[in-house]
């Protein structure tokens, strides 16, 4: 599944690759208990935030973790920095990763803060002692308290300061705002932003949050039951997935370019285009008035990617 930066689309929407990869998953399957990851074939770029968007059980969890060698694929090559991992990156590749799982590590509920933290510096060469306390005093995260007694929000700024301390070139989070409360996560939106600003450290996120993607991500990789559905660049995917209210009959408008579904309404038809471009010139070319025009959220498109998949359609744009 290649991708393209705002800077390298082509006019037509196609998806070509301008920017080096920080992660490169080529053939990868993995079968779990209940579903088959894969084939999987990604490419994600560097410098950008990639957000994994998809319904329980879509394997979101599953990717992240054959990043970082928690879960091995049964076939298939995964590439990090250009580099072929085996069954785990190996150490010096582990340093350049920071790493934040959908639920904390109680083995070290015992500890504090500081010394998970002192702890985690020692495996890090680029550890940055004044970033964590920074951040631990702008967060208000006790030093001395057992990570047992910390609230889920403050555990999870927690491992997020652990995770960013190293100074790594890419970032994997797993529901990384689970717990947070609303100013807690505006301002680990901002400190996202601030990170990236080098423009050679990626992102790669799970979230079911719309508002997290909205703000943070470059590109969407929608999944369900294992396999992409599509990935692509956010702006570029809010301006072509539009509605359009109009007159007549559902069935008119078969096979019109650029549409995904027909909706018949009391007072029309609703058309949910995912090519917005096209469908919109159609409709001049045909002198068909457009009583409303709206952009769809994020939820609405991927229950549309899953409608069209489960049809077995492809996706035109």
């Amino acid at each position: 599944m290649e991708i393209e930066s705002n800077r390298n689309r082509s006019k037509e929407g196609e998806t070509i690759v301008k920017e080096s990869n920080v992660i490169l998953f080529q053939d990868v399957v993995k079968t779990r208990e209940n579903i088959q990851v894969g084939p999987l074939n990604i490419q994600i770029p560097q410098g950008c935030v990639t957000a994994i968007v998809g319904t329980n059980g879509s394997g979101k969890t599953t990717l992240l973790g054959m990043c970082m060698g928690f879960v091995h694929p049964d076939q298939g090559t995964i590439s990090i920095f250009q580099e072929q991992i085996q069954l785990e990156p190996d150490a010096a590749l582990k340093t350049r990763i920071g790493f934040v799982g959908e639920h904390p590590n109680s083995d070290d509920n015992d500890w504090t803060a500081d010394q998970l933290a002192t702890f985690t510096a020692q495996w890090y060469p680029k550890w940055d002692w004044q970033f964590y306390q920074h951040y631990m005093a702008k967060y208000e995260i006790p030093l001395k308290q057992k990570l047992h007694k910390l609230s889920k929000g403050m555990r999870r700024k927690l491992d997020l300061i652990i995770a960013m301390s190293p100074q790594p070139e890419l970032l994997l989070l797993d529901e990384p705002s689970s717990g947070l409360d609303p100013l807690s996560w505006r301002m680990m939106i901002d400190d996202m932003h601030r990170y990236l600003q080098d423009g050679k450290r990626s992102i790669v996120i799970a979230t079911h949050i719309i508002e997290e993607v909205k703000r943070l991500a470059d590109y969407i990789l929608f999944m369900y039951k294992g396999q992409v559905l599509q990935m692509v660049e956010k702006d570029a995917m809010f301006d072509a997935w539009k509605e359009f209210l109009v007159g007549g009959e559902a069935e008119d408008y078969n096979h019109v370019p650029g549409l995904a579904r027909a909706i018949q309404e009391r007072y029309g038809v609703r058309l949910i285009a995912n090519n917005a471009r096209k469908l919109e010139a159609f409709l001049q070319e045909n002198e068909i008035p457009t009583l409303q025009t709206k952009g769809l959220e994020l939820d609405d498109i991927l229950a549309y990617l899953i409608e069209l998949n489960n049809e077995g359609r492809t996706i035109r744009r």
